[in-house]
């Protein structure tokens, strides 16, 4: 037995010796193995094509920061500030190389939380934060916009904690919640983007609810930020 199949026959038939018997078994066995082989290399090979990069495709992960937080202390991320201006130099914008057609822009993008000192009591820790950001052309220009909406009561909501600071365990007071995945598709012809502010919800215990969309606040964070692109 062999894969749950049987020989059809178990014995042989008139005229038929044993061993004919055993080799048209062998070959039954040998056409299954080789079925379940080109199987399995068919569905082996699906997946490389269904993760693989696009073929002539090349990514590009520099980012200028114009308010560059540091990095985590977990992840070794770089976070930046997305803060609300007119213009990426303002904000965080990063350069298309020359290219052909659309390119993709893919960011995580946090909302910006500040630590509470450890006098303040967890009741009066809590925080929510709706936070909208614009992807925009060099020229200013918007391209589209994404949210990202999260809760803070305890340093086991944040994504990580960034280094450099003044806190205990030399943390900084800003800190990035959990990630949102956020993908763009840039318009062909643009050389370069960048993400600025757009507004800051907040609600709190102490303040209750407010909005912020004053130019030059910080709004939200970002970090693993990349441009797929095909080079001319």
């Amino acid at each position: 037995m062999f894969g749950g199949l049987r020989p059809v026959r178990e014995s042989p038939m008139p005229g038929e010796s044993d061993l004919e018997l055993t080799y048209g078994w062998i070959a039954v066995r040998t056409v299954a193995v080789a079925a379940m082989l080109a199987l399995g290399a068919g569905v082996f090979a699906a997946g490389q094509r269904a993760t693989a990069p696009a073929r002539g495709t090349r990514n590009v992960t520099t980012v200028d920061c114009a308010a560059s937080l540091g990095s985590g202390i977990n992840t070794r991320r770089g976070f930046c500030d997305v803060i609300i201006a007119a213009t990426p130099a303002e904000s965080v914008s990063m350069t298309i190389p020359a290219h052909t057609g659309t390119a993709t822009l893919q960011f995580d993008l946090h909302n910006r939380f500040s630590l509470p000192t450890a006098a303040v009591p967890t009741v009066l820790a809590f925080a929510r934060h709706e936070s909208t950001v614009s992807v925009i052309r060099g020229t200013g220009e918007t391209i589209g916009q994404a949210v990202v909406v999260r809760e803070f009561r305890t340093v086991a909501d944040l994504f990580d904690q960034i280094g450099g600071g003044t806190r205990p365990g030399g943390v900084k007071a800003v800190a990035p919640g959990p990630p949102e995945p956020v993908r763009f598709t840039i318009p062909a012809g643009v050389a370069s983007v960048g993400i600025v502010g757009a507004r800051l919800r907040v609600l709190t215990r102490l303040n209750g609810a407010e909005t912020f969309d004053t130019p030059g606040r910080p709004v939200a964070i970002v970090s693993n930020l990349r441009l797929n692109y095909t080079p001319r």
